[in-house]
């Protein structure tokens, strides 16, 4: 009997900060910010805690990809 994969939550976080961004574009952590606000304001304070981790991934993997570029044109 196979069993089935379940994604961890950082896993979990981390797929859909790529899907996101794939999707959005460079616009993608704005739309996950706004996402968390409306649950937020709406109570829903896991869902926003975990929106706040999708935008904090897609911020921090497009300060990554900055510096690559910012270091790779320096070259």
């Amino acid at each position: 009997m196979h069993q089935m994969w379940m994604p961890t939550k950082d896993e979990a976080v981390e797929m859909y900060a790529s899907y996101l961004t794939a999707r959005q574009g460079r616009s993608a952590h704005r739309y996950a910010r706004k996402t968390a606000d409306k649950l937020h304001r709406n109570g829903d304070f896991e869902g926003c805690t975990v929106w706040t981790r999708v935008a904090d991934v897609i911020e921090r993997r497009a300060g990554q990809s900055l510096s690559v570029e910012t270091a790779t044109s320096a070259s």
